[in-house]
């Protein structure tokens, strides 16, 4: 007769192998999954390349390296060092993806080839029952960006973006087609960037919920559709702090009929005597005409309820090639243009 341990330890054995062959099932799965994803990819014209993956992880993971991925289409090139693709065996919805190492990126006529070094670059999707992508947020801790001379484009510590898609495809320009959340901190512009405002902008958080379908492939011809079909962008929040101007909006956004920004926004302003101050300490402005713009604005500044420093509330619009603040034309705005190619 077979003891009480004896049955316990025949059915774990029992388990523990049923579990290991379903693990091997799903190394399986993870390689044909890639497979098909880079086949996808290479039929929609992109050129994909990467060293064959070394699969491990067991036993809770299924975990595919990829060395030396590429990917590259028309004016878009991009390659890292070392990509790797991590999920459960019991979920293959939920995928994480970490790039290690330096990142190469190239936009044709926009950014000629930039080097992103990373000290963590990680993305963690999820897919939908259909297979449609349903959200996914990156994140990226102490980003430094370079150019091909080796000069500093960007640096930050923190990168946060967050995006999000809907259960159904938009059927008009009303319906949301994607939703983003961007946090950045202590971010460092570029050396060669002389502002009177600095290099660092200490913070940076945007709310956007984007209207209207666009179709794939090439990015110029994707936002002219959407603009033609009355695509907008709705801000529901901006938040910049740079040196010691705080700089608030919500709004909407679309383009003209030339490709140009078309908005408005309100906006809430603290910090802005202390703008004034940077201005005319960089020459922008003279010093009798940055004292009559501080009266000015000191009559349009109200103090908040909960104390602090007064808040400047301006209507800001985008129009016929210009941005506004009030009245007042503060710059130019030139059309958004994308390579063509194809």
């Amino acid at each position: 007769m077979i003891s009480r341990k004896s049955i316990i330890a025949i059915t774990l054995i029992a388990i523990l192998g049923a579990y290991i062959g379903y693990w091997f099932y799903a190394r399986n799965v993870a390689v044909q999954v890639i497979d098909n994803w880079a086949e996808q990819r290479r039929a929609e014209g992109y050129t994909v390349k990467y060293a064959a993956p070394e699969i491990g992880g067991f036993p809770l993971l299924i975990s595919a390296q990829l060395d030396t991925p590429d990917l590259r289409r028309d004016a878009f090139a991009w390659r890292g060092d070392r990509m790797t693709i991590e999920f459960r065996p019991w979920n293959f919805r939920k995928i994480r993806i970490d790039l290690e190492g330096e990142q190469s990126l190239t936009l044709k006529n926009i950014a000629d080839r930039i080097t992103l070094a990373p000290e963590e670059a990680a993305i963690v999707a999820t897919l939908s029952e259909s297979g449609r992508l349903a959200d996914a947020t990156l994140l990226v801790r102490d980003l430094q960006a370079s150019d091909p001379a080796g000069a500093s484009l960007l640096q930050a510590t923190e990168i946060w973006l967050e995006a999000k898609t809907p259960e159904t495809a938009p059927a008009s320009h009303a319906d949301e087609s994607l939703t983003l959340s961007l946090s950045a901190a202590d971010i460092v512009l570029p050396e060669n960037i002389k502002g009177p405002l600095g290099r660092t902008l200490s913070k940076l958080r945007a709310e956007f919920r984007i209207r209207g379908a666009a179709p794939g492939g090439n990015l110029a011809k994707a936002l002219e559709v959407w603009r033609k079909s009355g695509g907008t962008v709705d801000v529901d929040w901006f938040q910049l702090n740079w040196g010691k101007l705080d700089f608030r909006a919500k709004g909407t956004l679309s383009l003209d009929a030339e490709s140009r920004p078309l908005g408005a926004f309100s906006t809430d302003i603290r910090g802005h005597n202390h703008a004034v101050d940077a201005l005319v300490a960089h020459g922008v402005l003279e010093l009798g005409t940055a004292t009559m713009t501080k009266i000015g604005l000191s009559l349009l500044a109200k103090s908040p309820p909960e104390g602090g420093p007064p808040v400047l509330t301006l209507p800001v619009t985008a129009q016929d090639g210009h941005l506004y603040a009030g009245p007042l034309k503060i710059l130019d705005l030139d059309p958004i243009r994308f390579p063509t190619n194809r």
